[in-house]
C-alpha cells in the first residue's frame, strides 16, 4: 500500500466520523475508488484505536465497515495477530539497533513496512518491552536505550498515520522511563543514547545481551 492512498483512508475515515448523519452514502460515492479491502483493514484499526481512547464511535464504525463490506461484497480483513506483531517489533528493535538509530538507512525499509506501525503493534509493545527489560541493570540500560531510539525515530517518521506514530512513540519512552530513572542509574547511563555513542563505544555485554535476547525471542518456539 503506498504512502497516498494510506492516508486516503485515514482521511476518508474521520470525514465518515464527522459527516451528517445520512450523508455517508454521498461521501463514499465520492470516493468509490477507495472502496475496498484496504479501506476495511483501516477502518478496523482505526476503531480500535478508538476504543483505546474511550470513543464511543468505535462501535459505530465497525459497525459501517461491516455494512460496507457486505455491500461492496468483500470480508473485512483479519488483523494480523498479537504473534505476528510481536515478531515484527523484535525485527524492528533489531534493526534501530543493527544501524544504530541512523534515520536515513531506517527509514527507508520503514516506508515498505508502514501498515504494520499499527494499533496491533501498539498493543503488544508493553509486553514485549517488558519480556525484554528484564535481568542486569546493564542489560536493561541498553535495552531501554534501544526502546528509547525507537521512540525518538517513530516521533520523527514522516510517513504513516501520525497519531499512531506519536502513540508508538510514547509507549517506547513510557517503557524506557521504568528503567532509566535518576535513583536506579547513575546520570551518565540515562544520557547514553545510539546516535550519540559509537559502536566501539558499547560494551561487549551490551551487544551480546541485546542480541541473544532478540535472536531468542524471534526464533520460533520448536514444536
Amino acid at each position: 500500500m503506498d504512502e497516498q492512498r494510506f492516508q486516503a483512508y485515514v482521511a476518508l475515515i474521520e470525514q465518515l466520523l464527522n459527516c451528517p448523519q445520512g450523508q455517508e452514502g454521498e461521501l463514499l460515492q465520492t470516493h468509490s475508488d477507495l472502496l475496498d479491502a484496504g479501506l476495511l483493514a483501516m477502518m478496523g484499526q482505526y476503531a480500535d484505536w478508538l476504543e483505546s481512547q474511550g470513543s464511543g464511535n468505535a462501535q459505530w464504525l465497525r459497525g459501517f465497515a461491516a455494512r460496507l463490506a457486505e455491500t461492496i461484497g468483500l470480508q473485512q480483513a483479519a488483523p494480523q495477530g498479537t504473534g505476528a506483531a510481536r515478531q515484527f517489533l523484535l525485527e524492528t528493535l533489531q534493526l534501530v539497533w543493527d544501524k544504530q538509530g541512523n534515520p536515513q538507512q531506517i527509514y527507508p525499509v520503514w516506508a515498505q513496512q508502514q501498515t504494520r506501525f499499527n494499533v496491533e503493534l501498539l498493543a503488544v509493545l508493553p509486553s514485549v518491552a517488558a519480556q525484554l527489560l528484564q535481568g542486569e541493570a546493564e542489560r536493561r540500560a541498553f535495552i531501554a536505550s534501544v526502546l528509547g531510539e525507537f521512540g525518538n525515530l517513530m516521533q520523527q517518521f514522516p510517513l504513516g498515520i501520525r497519531w499512531l506514530n506519536l502513540e508508538l512513540g510514547v509507549a517506547a519512552y513510557e517503557q524506557t522511563l521504568q528503567v532509566m530513572t535518576r535513583e536506579a542509574m547513575p546520570v551518565s547511563c540515562v544520557k547514553h543514547n545510539l546516535r550519540s555513542l559509537p559502536p566501539r563505544a558499547l560494551s561487549r555485554c551490551n551487544l551480546t545481551c541485546l542480541k541473544s535476547l532478540l535472536n531468542a525471542l524471534v526464533m520460533p518456539a520448536s514444536g
